[in-house]
């Protein structure tokens, strides 16, 4: 179902997308909404065929996204997604998903790149968006959205994983919900009832590479409210010491 400018898909959670037993997980959760995200820009002209026939590409950059709940195996759920504006190099996409009866479960604000594919740098928004981009001016998810995360105090290794061929997407590099699983893992003690996520993405991670996942604590001033979070991490990807992707998890 779709407006002029807002996008709703609905979604059935399947046993698989919870690991058999608990809510739904972050990995299967970012891929619905990705797949929200692109469904709304190939209706308004701007999706992935029409960047990469002039040579263009969409590239997530930042997310900041509210969990206030998490639906679980076999309930039916609605994402709705809309533009919103551009702020400075980033095309802004509002994300929301609800169950049926419209209780709030995900609120997200993410951030995307206008990639040129042979350079490998990113373009100007309006490029694609023009210099009047679609934005419904709906107010966004998240109230006063933040795309800042600390670094990580007292980090240490919790795991390496290497990136093969099954991770990599059209863009030639492991694909977002990847990088997310992965930093949610590491900064996972055993807490359950994700919160709160806010993720960078820095470098490509390509097929072969070998990422070491790190997890610190965050300070204080840069953890979520209350009202999001109980427990709070930074979680970084890194290879060869270098930054790939790094987020700040909240959990319950």
């Amino acid at each position: 179902m779709n407006d002029t400018l807002h996008t709703t898909l609905e979604f059935e959670i399947h046993g698989y997308d919870c690991g058999y037993g608990g809510p739904l997980r972050a990995f299967a959760l970012v891929n619905f909404l990705q797949e929200a995200a692109g469904v709304s820009a190939a209706g308004l002209g701007f999706g992935m065929e029409d960047l990469h026939a002039k040579g263009w590409t969409w590239m997530l950059s930042r997310l900041d996204l509210r969990a206030d709940e998490l639906p679980r195996n076999g309930e039916r759920v609605i994402v709705r997604t809309w533009p919103a504006g551009i702020s400075k190099l980033f095309a802004l996409r509002d994300i929301e998903m609800r169950r049926l009866d419209g209780t709030s479960l995900v609120r997200a604000v993410y951030a995307y790149l206008v990639v040129d594919i042979a350079a490998r740098r990113p373009l100007r928004p309006a490029s694609v968006l023009g210099q009047a981009p679609p934005n419904p001016g709906d107010p966004h998810p998240v109230p006063g959205f933040d795309f800042g995360i600390p670094e990580a105090a007292e980090p240490v290794p919790v795991f390496s994983q290497r990136v093969r061929g099954r991770h990599i997407d059209h863009n030639g590099h492991a694909n977002n919900a990847h990088l997310v699983n992965w930093l949610v893992d590491a900064a996972s003690e055993g807490e359950a009832g994700l919160s709160a996520l806010r993720v960078e993405f820095l470098a490509e991670a390509l097929d072969g590479d070998e990422l070491e996942a790190i997890r610190g604590y965050a300070p204080e001033a840069s953890r979520f409210g209350p009202e999001a979070a109980a427990a709070t991490s930074v979680s970084e990807l890194t290879r060869r010491g270098a930054k790939v992707a790094r987020a700040l998890v909240g959990r319950r």
